[in-house]
């Protein structure tokens, strides 16, 4: 092989292996919303077009959990 064959070869390896950029995240997390809102199925009183609009670009957890403190009886 050519030296410069060998060094594009070597060059498209190396670029080829670098990391990605780590992708941009905004997580929104909130309480007591239910599932009042249009991407959840919605309720015939609510309209939340710009949270229906923010949910179709992204990622949707529609079953997510989270633990939360009670008090034991004793």
């Amino acid at each position: 092989m050519k030296r410069a064959e060998i060094f594009f070869i070597t060059a498209f390896m190396l670029i080829t292996a670098l990391p990605a950029q780590p992708p941009n995240v905004l997580l929104i997390a909130i309480d007591d919303m239910n599932d009042w809102v249009g991407c959840l199925g919605g309720h015939p009183d609510t309209n939340t077009p710009n949270i229906d609009r923010f949910a179709k670009r992204g990622n949707l957890f529609a079953n997510a959990h989270c633990q939360a403190p009670i008090k034991a009886n004793s």
